[in-house]
């Protein structure tokens, strides 16, 4: 029997390592919600979507939602960038879902807070839920006024200087992770913004990598679409704070006072699996990966 909701993601081979961290990480632990499992295959291999099907996955392989200039050359040079605009029409991928809720493969699930608070909210709200990329922990926001210029200038080549101006000093909500019922309004609307993007472009760059969260964040902050913002701790961005590692718990906490428990962790250094020195709880340090497999090991 189908379950009420379903946690996506979507991968490449290049990216299999790290969603395959993302479904294990899943799988060792239990949950208040009923959940089905879908990825969308951006390039896998059929050994790794046989591995996912083993794990109770189902395996869609996405197609072209969006048509916009030069598409072939961009996603040949971006092998997974069909994976942000397939993720705005998994409903037509995975039908029959009241709840749906997206994580990228290169996040894993620590404890089962963030999940079961989404897909349960959600379920009973038009919001889209999700986590801004603002905390008190990430240092970069305080400390440098870099970051403003960054999202400002991704804004205007997205979009216009007019909606650069409008969006600046609105802290960016992560689109990593976001829940939402299948009747929310945020659908369409984020699928339109994100087309209307695309099909202006004239040269696909880096920057046009982003459109499709700044769209959505448009949305939510000028158009007022309802959304529901949660906790930084349910998608913690390793690129502006490392976690601290309290031996007590096993857990990976925030890097202040109370050290509360981090339900998922976003890998968004450059280098995803790499060698980090992790400070610990009550003194000392770790020296290890950040992925889940490393933390049980």
């Amino acid at each position: 029997m189908t379950a009420p909701a379903i946690i996506v993601t979507a991968a490449d081979e290049q990216y299999m390592s790290l969603a395959r961290e993302l479904v294990l990480s899943i799988r060792n632990l239990s949950f208040a919600v009923p959940f089905d499992l879908g990825m969308l295959d951006v390039g896998l291999s059929a050994e790794s979507r046989a591995w996912l099907a083993a794990q109770g996955v189902k395996v869609v392989t996405a197609k072209s939602d969006i048509d916009y200039p030069g598409r072939d050359v961009w996603e040949q040079k971006k092998p997974g960038f069909r994976t942000l605009t397939a993720r705005l029409f998994m409903r037509n991928y995975f039908p029959d879902y009241k709840t749906y809720m997206w994580i990228d493969a290169d996040i894993w699930v620590q404890t089962p807070d963030a999940i079961n608070c989404m897909l349960a909210e959600a379920a009973k709200s038009d919001a889209i839920h999700i986590a801004c990329e603002l905390d008190r922990c990430y240092k970069t926001f305080f400390d440098h006024a870099a970051i403003w210029h960054i999202f400002r200038d991704w804004y205007a080549t997205n979009y216009g200087d007019d909606v650069a101006g409008a969006m600046t000093l609105k802290p960016m909500l992560n689109a990593g992770t976001w829940a939402m019922a299948h009747h929310s309004p945020v659908w369409e609307a984020w699928q339109a913004i994100y087309t209307s993007a695309l099909q202006r472009l004239n040269d696909a760059t880096d920057k046009s990598f982003m459109a499709d969260q700044l769209g959505l964040n448009m949305l939510l902050y000028l158009n007022k679409m309802p959304h529901v913002l949660l906790p930084a701790t349910f998608n913690w961005i390793t690129f502006y704070a490392l976690p601290m590692f309290d031996p007590a718990s096993g857990l990976y906490v925030e890097p202040a006072p109370p050290y509360r428990p981090i339900s998922q962790l976003h890998l968004t250094r450059p280098i995803k699996i790499q060698e980090e020195t992790i400070a610990c709880v009550g003194g000392g340090e770790i020296k290890r990966p950040l992925t889940f497999g490393h933390r049980q090991g």
